[in-house]
């Protein structure tokens, strides 16, 4: 039994090499030149149709031209009339006023307050809406003791069933006076973007972004659902429990005969992750783990299963290729090469897969192959070949798991 265990080891270690940099010779390089488009192309294309035409930026990237902003007026024209007939005949887009300075001091903002002449407002609000105040209100002014304001963006789950399965045009009609000072910059659906039109219909567990001041914010989201306060706290007890369960599940064993399946360890915490991860979808202020951290444990698992691998096959390795030449080389060549494309043909012919970034990550994903998976995103430039690899590495690992030992059976 050692000595078998110990071959396993062996093969696994003069293999790994091609079996990883074949994967990437595939997918990052004989796909794109099989489908005739580049990864990064494909890739850019298909976020757009995810995102519905709004635009992404990285890190510290901001719009020259941002799309809510807040400037102060000086009250002219618009002496005499009250703060809600202001807001309601603004054209353009939406726009609130905040904050009202009247002879120095701050006076409490009611949609039935009277402006005076001199008075100073903060209007914040979409630009298109904003930029045309002066004509309506006075004379722009750029600074006013007091009367900066902060505003925040905040991540809200639609979870009041007074609004699931309404239309935006009903939600709208709902809560005029709730939404004052609070403008949706998208609504997410499964993490893409609906396009809000006044039919689309919005159900339990959207991901609604807003924007305004703290205190709107927080009135409308007791109305709404859960705020998702971003955090870089890792939820341990969700991830703890889930990889308990993953190991219980990976216990259990189902006899064919006298042949033992097992998902073993892995392939428990496999399917617990994976029936975490769609709990999780629907209750999103459970499980929070920072990006950086899953990299780092993802990472770090690879880098030292590889490790572990090497230092406990080393020197048998070394005897065996010394023994047999390179033939367990070439057999994993073969093994590793052919059904890449096998499967290339299957995805393009029968599949009909059309993307070659998507297609990529699903092939990737196919041979459970991280390494290439890596060089995939980093041709991509974003996430959209995410998606299938965890979809095809998912199933490729709950396969390998119960087929091994039906093979090793049969052999």
């Amino acid at each position: 039994m050692q000595r078998l265990q110990a071959n396993v080891a062996i093969g696994y270690a003069v293999t790994y090499i091609f079996g990883s940099f074949g994967a990437i010779i595939v997918c990052v390089n004989i796909l794109p030149w099989f489908m005739g488009r580049s990864i990064r192309d494909d890739a850019v294309k298909a976020e757009a149709e995810m995102l519905a035409g709004a635009k992404v930026y990285g890190p510290g990237e901001t719009p020259a031209l941002p799309d809510l902003v807040g400037r102060l007026f000086q009250v002219r024209q618009a002496a005499g009339r009250t703060v809600g007939e202001i807001e309601a005949g603004a054209t353009g887009a939406a726009i609130a006023i905040e904050r009202v300075k009247r002879a120095g001091a701050i006076i409490g903002v009611e949609p039935d307050l009277k402006l005076q002449a001199d008075d100073i407002v903060l209007v914040v609000g979409r630009r298109a809406g904003v930029v045309g105040m002066a004509n309506t209100i006075g004379p722009e002014t750029q600074f006013s003791d007091g009367m900066d304001m902060v505003v925040a963006t905040r991540d809200v789950v639609i979870g009041n069933k007074e609004f699931v399965g309404k239309t935006v045009a009903e939600i709208i009609d709902a809560t005029k006076e709730l939404r004052h000072g609070v403008f949706v910059l998208q609504v997410k659906r499964g993490g893409n973007p609906l396009t809000l039109v006044a039919d689309t219909r919005i159900e339990a567990g959207d991901l609604v972004t807003m924007y305004g001041l703290q205190e709107d914010l927080q009135r409308i989201a007791k109305r709404v659902g859960t705020v998702i306060m971003p955090s870089d706290k890792t939820d341990f007890v969700f991830h703890g429990l889930g990889i308990v369960v993953g190991l219980l599940v990976g216990l259990a064993v189902i006899r064919i005969g006298s042949i033992p399946l097992t998902l073993g360890s892995g392939g428990g915490a496999l399917l617990a992750g994976l029936a975490f991860g769609w709990y999780r979808s629907r209750n999103m202020t459970l499980g929070n783990m920072p990006t950086a951290a899953s990299t780092l444990l993802r990472d770090l698992g690879l880098a030292g299963f590889v490790a572990v691998v090497g230092l406990q096959s080393g020197q048998q390795a070394v005897h065996t290729i010394a023994e047999n030449g390179i033939s367990i080389f070439l057999i994993g060549v073969v093994v590793t090469i052919l059904p890449l494309i096998i499967t290339m043909l299957v995805g393009r012919y029968i599949l009909r897969y059309d993307n070659t970034a998507i297609f990529a990550g699903a092939l990737s994903g196919s041979r459970s192959a991280n390494p290439a998976f890596g060089e995939i995103l980093d041709k991509a430039g974003n996430t959209v070949p995410t998606t299938p690899f965890a979809i095809t590495y998912a199933l490729a690992n709950v396969f390998l798991t119960l087929l091994g030992p039906l093979v090793v059976a049969f052999v």
